[in-house]
């Protein structure tokens, strides 16, 4: 009884990753969408840090500014 339960096991578990060989065949590259969107996220991320850093005074004197020119 034991025996029949885990072939049926083996049996469902071998259809279901062939299926998603099948789908992987079907379209390859549909995580490197995914990882190509975080990278540019990522570097986007990164240049705006850098160039927040270089300019960090510039940028807290013109909020500054901003601040006492509205009265904040």
């Amino acid at each position: 009884m034991l025996n029949r339960i885990l072939l049926g096991l083996y049996i469902r578990t071998a259809l279901v990753v062939a299926d998603q060989a099948r789908r992987l065949r079907r379209q390859p590259d549909a995580g490197m969408e995914t990882a190509d969107k975080i990278l540019w996220a990522a570097a986007i991320t990164i240049v705006v840090g850098v160039v927040g850093g270089i300019f960090r005074t510039k940028l807290r004197d013109f909020a500054n500014g901003l601040s006492i020119t509205l009265g904040w």
